[in-house]
């Protein structure tokens, strides 16, 4: 079995399947959640070492962090990655059964800037204090955020297959339908596009079920912390109280949303542009799937970057924001440093969702635009 840092047996929960007596009377929702738990697990087949021997620098910490560096050399000693074996509940459908339960409670970070009545953002953990080595450990998580850690969680290798083909099905839905739609497309709108476009061909059982196993799994599990957002898959953006965005292909809901952006723009100036806006559970599906495949597999290191379906604050209006020609260094940290951002940052009524060091298992983002 997987040789888990203390960090991470105290940060990564093993869910608790909800029952009502019987095993048969398990919602899917609950079954699939563990379900995920125990399909998520460290090992070090075809991704890992993939990564290892990947090109590109990992951004490193110090030399304490347990971070794997990027060469082909072997593994440094006292670093076992190996597969779980995980003995099926259901061997025709081939679906392991749940993981262990831990007693665990989810710790918060503590510090001396913040008391029982600071507010946490929406993590909606209480406040525990913690030895300065894990408090270290997580913090050099977020600050490396795009670094390979010995505690990092992976798909189980036995899904690689069905991660790519389900993407690449998404692109193709994305493509054929208009970048601008599909931030706003329903799930059960992508199942009726597939059955009636052959371009795009409907969905089959195996990728249903992933995206569910995805949507519905524990995040907490590999290392993201942030309250789940939208609860149902099929879940929908109401078509008409959305406004689309003109030289953009995003949309902002009418109200708040849309009330807020055009106040930064109309006192920072035309320089600053909108980056994305609302996002529907499908997006964001493609954008994490995407995510995880860039990180082969490594969940933990895309959860870092990336919020997990139905965990997105952009499905209820978050968006965000950057500079007109900064181009993909607007999802940086280089943001933060142009003038526009420093305009944002004295203006007293914004605020951003994931800033420095939060305590929701994310990187820091600048140009996140937090609602409400």
């Amino acid at each position: 079995s997987p040789d888990y840092s203390l960090f991470g047996k105290i940060c990564y929960i093993f869910y608790q399947l909800a029952t009502s007596g019987t095993e048969s009377e398990l919602n899917k929702r609950a079954f699939l959640e563990g379900f995920f738990t125990a399909s998520t697990v460290v090992f070090g087949g075809h991704f890992m070492w993939r990564r290892l021997n990947g090109e590109g620098s990992l951004l490193l910490s110090d030399a304490e962090s347990p971070v794997l560096p990027q060469t082909g050399e072997a593994a440094p000693k006292g670093f076992a990655f190996s597969p779980v074996e995980i003995k099926s509940l259901l061997p025709q459908e081939g679906i392991p059964a749940p993981a262990p339960v831990a007693d665990l409670r989810m710790p918060v970070l503590a510090s001396e800037n913040l008391t029982e009545s600071d507010s946490l953002g929406d993590s909606g953990f209480e406040i525990t204090a913690l030895p300065d080595d894990l408090v270290n450990a997580y913090l050099r998580k977020i600050r490396n955020f795009d670094a390979i850690f010995a505690s990092d969680i992976y798909l189980d290798q036995r899904y690689e297959s069905v991660l790519v083909k389900t993407t690449k099905h998404l692109a193709q839905v994305e493509s054929y339908i208009g970048h601008g739609n599909f931030n706003l497309m329903s799930f059960d709108e992508m199942l009726r596009a597939g059955r009636n476009y052959p371009a795009i061909g409907a969905f089959e059982t195996d990728e249903l079920n992933f995206l569910e196993e995805i949507f519905f799994a524990n995040p907490n599990r590999y290392g993201f912390f942030g309250e789940k957002i939208s609860h149902e898959i099929t879940d929908a953006i109401p078509k008409t109280e959305v406004s689309k965005i003109p030289n953009s292909g995003h949309f902002l809901l009418k109200g708040e949303s849309l009330n807020l952006y055009n106040k930064i723009k109309a006192d920072v100036g035309d320089e600053v542009i909108l980056t994305s806006g609302v996002r529907s559970n499908v997006k964001q599906m493609h954008l994490f799937l995407s995510k995880s495949i860039e990180a082969n597999g490594n969940l933990s290191r895309a959860s870092r970057s990336l919020a997990p379906p139905g965990h997105s604050y952009h499905g209820i209006g978050d968006f965000d924001i950057g500079k007109i020609g900064l181009g993909a260094r607007n999802f940086t940290s280089e943001f933060s440093q142009t003038d526009e951002y420093k305009h944002i940052a004295r203006l007293g009524y914004v605020d951003i969702r994931y800033p420095t060091d939060n305590l929701f298992g994310v990187r820091f983002e600048p140009w996140h635009i937090k609602l409400g």
